[in-house]
C-alpha cells in the first residue's frame, strides 16, 4: 500500500481507527443471490476503489476482508426491502471508521458497487433494477450521516482541544498547538476560524480545495460574503446568536460561492469558542457529489433511460393525482400503444436502429400531445407507450387521437439513408371516477390493447366493460388450468363421427371436457382455446391421447369386422409440436393400438401460419402408420392446394359453414354453391369430406346430397363418457 501524502497523513486523536475496530464487527451470512467467487471478486475491486486515494491503517488484506463483510451486509439490506436503515447506517459507519474518507471514495465506493451489483440484481427486471438504486442511494445518505457524525466529533475535539490549549497554556502550549495544527490541516473537512464579524481569521487546506480560494485569499474574506443571497439573512442571524452567547452551535446545509462563481452543497457545522472568546468555528463539508448522485439515482428511478419519458412508476404516479383531482364530467383518458412492426425492424436492422426508433417516436408523441394540459407521455419498457391526458373540452375524441399518433409515426425515420416508420396499435380508456386505482386503469388499457391487436396492425379499441368481464373470466379460466388438471376436473369424451352410406360408426373423437366446480362444464372448443393460450394444451392433450388411446384398444369391431378409429383434432400448437411424433409412438406403445387406426386433425391455421412444422410433423407420422385429417376447412383455392401435399384423406368442414348454411338467406345461398361445387372438388383430390355439428334431420339429409361421406353432431348424440361410447359401440 501506498504512503499516504501529507494531506493525508496518518490518524490521530480525531481520527485515529485501529484495525479491530474497523474489522471485527460481527459478519452477517452471504446473501445466496452471490456466489463465493462472486463476492470475493466484487469485494477486491471495492478494496482496490476505496485505498487508491487515501490512507487506511489497515492492510490490503484487512481492506478486503472488511469490504467483503460490508458486502455481505448490502446484500442482506438487498433481500430485507424496506427494513434498510439500520444495516446501511453500519455499513457507512464502518467504512468512516476505516478511514474510506478520500474526496473520491463515496463516488468510487458506488461506481463498483453500483456496476457490480446492478450486473448480478437489475439483469432485464424493473423491479430488482430500482431496488438496486435505491441501496445504492440509501448508502450514499448513511455514509453522508457518517462524516457528519464524524465531523460533530472532529469538531469537539477541536473545541475540547482549544479549551485544553488555553487552560494549560503555560505547560502544555507546545504540545497542544501540535495537537491543534495536526486535526486543522489533515482533516478532509473544511475548517474556517472566524471572527464575530464574519472575517475568516484562518482557514485549512481543505476549505481552499472545496471553494477554489488559497489560504491568503480567504484570509482577506469574510465568510458572509461566501453564502447566496437566498436565505443569508437567517443564516447571519444564527452566527449572531452564538455571538451573544444564546446558542452553542448549529448545523445547516447551504450553498457557498467558490472562487470561479460555481455554488458548491455544504453541509456546516457551526460552534462559539467561548474559551477563545471573539471567535467561531465553521467546518464545511462537500455535499455536492452526493447531492447529484442523489439526484441522478432519482431520475433513473423514475424516468427510460433511453427515452427519457417517464417509466411506469413515475405515470401510475402521475395517474393516481390526476384521478383524485379530475373533473367527473370531463374525466381523464389514457391511452396505451404497442408498435406494429418494431420488432421487424429492429431484428433486421440491429438494435441501434431500433433504439434510434424508440426515441424518435417518443418526441413525436410528446409533440403530439404538447398542447394538452398536463399531459403525460411514458416508455413501459420494449415498444409499448402510454399517454395521460386531463380532458378539457377541446381534447379530441378517441378515434381522432389515434388518427393524430398513426399519422405523427407514419413519417420515415431515416437512420444510415434507410427510411422506417411504424403503426400504433391503440387501447384507449377513459376514466371519470375518482374510486379508480392507477393499476385498475392500467390493467384495462393492457387489456383493450390486446383487443386493438387482435383486429390487425393500426388499430384502436376503447374499453368496454362487458369485453372487460369477459376478457377478466377468460383469464382468471386460463390461468386455473394447471390446478384445474392437478385436480382432476378435465374428463375425455367420446362422440361417433357416423358414415352415412351405411350409418355405422367410422370414428369416435376424443374431446376434452372441464367440470368445473363453479362454471359447470365447459365444452371442448372453449377448453382448448384457453389451454392454447397459456401452452397447457400440450400436457393437456399429451395426457387425452394417452388415455384416449388405452380405451380406443378396448372397442369391438363393427358390422364390417374392424373396430371404430379413434380420431383427435389437433390445436395449432400441438400441430407443430417438435415432440409431436415421439407422444404418438409412446401413446400407441403404451396401449399396443394399431396406428391405423389414429386419425389426427391439422387445423388450416397452422398450415397458415407455421406450415412447415405442420407438413413435418404429418409426414414424420404418416411414415408411422398415422393418417392425418385437415379441420376447419373453410374451402378456397388456396385451402384445397394443401390437400394433396398432406396426403389427408379426410377434410372436416369449419363449424361456421355449417351453422351459415341452416339459415335462409342469399348469402346462405351462395355458400351452398360454393360448397356443390367444393365436395366434388375435395373428392378428385383424393379427400372426403366430414361434417360437424348436425343437428338435425333436414340438415343431414342437406349434406349427403351435396356429397359428404362422415357427419357428426348433436343429431347422433352428445359427447359421452368412455363407458357409455362402449355401450354404443357394443349395441347391435
Amino acid at each position: 500500500m501506498s504512503a499516504p501524502s501529507p494531506a493525508e497523513s496518518g490518524p490521530t486523536a480525531a481520527t485515529e481507527v485501529t484495525r479491530e475496530s474497523a474489522v471485527s464487527a460481527p459478519a452477517h451470512s452471504p446473501a445466496p443471490a452471490l456466489s463465493p467467487a462472486r463476492t470475493w471478486g466484487l469485494a477486491r475491486s471495492w478494496a482496490a476503489a476505496v485505498t487508491s486515494g487515501t490512507y487506511t491503517p489497515l492492510t490490503r488484506g484487512e481492506v478486503e476482508r472488511l469490504t467483503h463483510e460490508l458486502l455481505t451486509l448490502l446484500v442482506s439490506a438487498m433481500e430485507a426491502g424496506a427494513d434498510t436503515g439500520g444495516l446501511l447506517d453500519e455499513v457507512a459507519e464502518r467504512m468512516v471508521r476505516a478511514n474510506f474518507t478520500g474526496p473520491d471514495s463515496l463516488s468510487r465506493s458506488v461506481e463498483v458497487l453500483g456496476e457490480g451489483l446492478l450486473e448480478v440484481f437489475g439483469d432485464g427486471a424493473d423491479r430488482l433494477t430500482t431496488r438496486v438504486l435505491a441501496l445504492i442511494g440509501g448508502l450514499a445518505t448513511s455514509y453522508t450521516k457518517a462524516m457528519r457524525e464524524r465531523t460533530l466529533h472532529q469538531q469537539q475535539q477541536i473545541t475540547d482541544a482549544l479549551l485544553r490549549a488555553k487552560q494549560e497554556a503555560e505547560r502544555h502550549l507546545r504540545a497542544s498547538e501540535a495537537r491543534f495544527r495536526e486535526v486543522f490541516t489533515s482533516s478532509g473537512v473544511g475548517i474556517a476560524l472566524t471572527d464575530f464579524n464574519g472575517r475568516i481569521v484562518q482557514a485549512n487546506p481543505a476549505l481552499t480545495e472545496i471553494l477554489g480560494y488559497s489560504e491568503e485569499e480567504l484570509g482577506g474574506l469574510n465568510l458572509y460574503e461566501l453564502f447566496q443571497e437566498e436565505g443569508s439573512d437567517t443564516l447571519r442571524g444564527a452566527y449572531r446568536e452564538l455571538a451573544d452567547g444564546e446558542r452553542d452551535r448549529f448545523r445547516v446545509r447551504r450553498m457557498l460561492a467558490t472562487r470561479d462563481g460555481d455554488a458548491v452543497l455544504a453541509y456546516l457545522a457551526v460552534s462559539a469558542l467561548h474559551e477563545m472568546p471573539g471567535h467561531i468555528v465553521t467546518m464545511v463539508e462537500d455535499a455536492t457529489e452526493v447531492h447529484m448522485l442523489t439526484q441522478r439515482l432519482r431520475q433513473q428511478s423514475l424516468n427510460d433511460a433511453l427515452t427519457g419519458l417517464a417509466n411506469r412508476q413515475l405515470f401510475s404516479s402521475r395517474l393516481q393525482s390526476a384521478l383524485a383531482r379530475m373533473d367527473s364530467r370531463l374525466g381523464v383518458t389514457v391511452l396505451q400503444l404497442d408498435l406494429d412492426g418494431f420488432g421487424v425492424i429492429n431484428a433486421g436492422m440491429g438494435p441501434r436502429v431500433g433504439d434510434q426508433l424508440l426515441q424518435v417516436t417518443g418526441k413525436r408523441l410528446e409533440h403530439v400531445f404538447a398542447d394538452e394540459r398536463n399531459a403525460v407521455v411514458a416508455r413501459f419498457g420494449g415498444d409499448e407507450f402510454a399517454v395521460l391526458l386531463e380532458n378539457t373540452e377541446d381534447t379530441p375524441y378517441p378515434g381522432k387521437l389515434a388518427v393524430l399518433i398513426n399519422t405523427a409515426l407514419a413519417e420515415p425515420t431515416y437512420v444510415d439513408g434507410v427510411g422506417v416508420a411504424v403503426s400504433a396499435s391503440i387501447g384507449v380508456v377513459r376514466a371519470n371516477s375518482q374510486n379508480l386505482r392507477p393499476e385498475e386503469v392500467l390493467r384495462a388499457a393492457d387489456i383493450t390493447l390486446r383487443r386493438a391487436k387482435a383486429c390487425g396492425k393500426g388499430q384502436w379499441e376503447v374499453f368496454d366493460a362487458q369485453h372487460d368481464s369477459e376478457a377478466r373470466l377468460r383469464t382468471r379460466l386460463a390461468a386455473s388450468i394447471p390446478g384445474a388438471e392437478e385436480n382432476g376436473e378435465f374428463e375425455v369424451v367420446y362422440q361417433p363421427v357416423v358414415r352415412l352410406a351405411d350409418g355405422q360408426v367410422a370414428f369416435v373423437e376424443a374431446l376434452l371436457r372441464w367440470n368445473h366446480p363453479e362454471h359447470g362444464a365447459l365444452p371442448h372448443t372453449r377448453c382448448v382455446e384457453l389451454a392454447e393460450e397459456t401452452g397447457m394444451v400440450l400436457p393437456l392433450g399429451r395426457s387425452a391421447l394417452r388415455e384416449a388411446c388405452v380405451i380406443a384398444a378396448s372397442w369391438p369391431a363393427g358390422a364390417d369386422g374392424e373396430a371404430p378409429g379413434l380420431w383427435l383434432n389437433l390445436t395449432p400448437l400441438q400441430a407443430r409440436d417438435p415432440d409431436l411424433a415421439a407422444t404418438v409412438r409412446m401413446a400407441l406403445a403404451d396401449c399396443g393400438m394399431s396406428a391405423a387406426r389414429l386419425r389426427l386433425g391439422i387445423p388450416m391455421a397452422s398450415l397458415r401460419q407455421h406450415r412447415d412444422e405442420a407438413e413435418e410433423n404429418a409426414e414424420v407420422l404418416g411414415d408411422m402408420g398415422v393418417r392425418t385429417a385437415l379441420h376447419e376447412f373453410e374451402g378456397g383455392l388456396a385451402n384445397l392446394s394443401v390437400c394433396g401435399p398432406l396426403k389427408a384423406d379426410l377434410v372436416r368442414i369449419a363449424p361456421w359453414v355449417v351453422h351459415r348454411l341452416s339459415t335462409e338467406d342469399s348469402e346462405a345461398d351462395a355458400l351452398r354453391v360454393s360448397v356443390h361445387f367444393l365436395i366434388p372438388s375435395l373428392e378428385r383430390s383424393g379427400a372426403r369430406v366430414v361434417v360437424g355439428d348436425v343437428a338435425s334431420a333436414e340438415q343431414l339429409a342437406w349434406w349427403q346430397r351435396a356429397g359428404a361421406a362422415f357427419a357428426q353432431g348433436p343429431h347422433f348424440g352428445e359427447p359421452v363418457s368412455s363407458q357409455e361410447i362402449a355401450k354404443i359401440l357394443s349395441s347391435p
